[in-house]
């Protein structure tokens, strides 16, 4: 009888580069080696234990993950100021898509305020609008009620002078 011949598991280990490139985006996103290494098992589904140990394919979805994480400003980790100014912003963008709508003479209600905002915006949600985007937004938006306004009193002058 012939001898059965086990398969093993390719091993592809990741290169020098990817190795750098995780650690420095670790350190970019002020995360440690130590906290690396405990994401590893999560990251690979228990395949490695450590950075050290990743395999080329692992390395390469890391590496996209924390590239992600690097440029989503909603993952990355902001402080209470800048919350407590997103959510300013985010109020008062509220506040002028609802005047708008108001001097339109239509009564809406939140969701379709946001549902306006995030389309305006171009995502999906309202917390996902940038600091820069929110500032936009809300300056258009008084734009559009001054235009409003405009048209509401020529609306008056015209019927008032009939």
């Amino acid at each position: 009888m012939g001898t059965i011949k086990q398969k093993t598991a390719t091993f592809n280990p990741m290169t020098e580069q990817q190795r750098r490139h995780i650690y420095f985006l670790l350190n970019r996103l002020n995360l440690t080696k130590d906290v690396g290494d405990e994401m590893c098992p999560e990251w690979t589904n228990g395949r490695a234990w450590k950075i050290s140990e990743l395999q080329f394919i692992d390395a390469m979805n890391i590496i996209k993950y924390l590239n992600g994480l690097m440029q989503n400003p909603r993952n990355s980790s902001r402080t209470s100021g800048e919350e407590a100014t997103l959510d300013k912003k985010r109020k008062g963008l509220i506040k002028a898509v609802f005047r708008w709508y108001e001097l339109q003479g239509r009564s809406v209600k939140m969701d379709y305020v946001k549902g306006t905002i995030c389309q305006a915006g171009g995502v999906s949600n309202i917390n996902d609008l940038t600091a820069k985007d929110l500032s936009r937004l809300y300056a258009e938006f008084c734009r559009k009620q001054k235009i409003v306004q405009e048209i509401n009193k020529e609306k008056e002058v015209t019927f008032s002078n009939n």
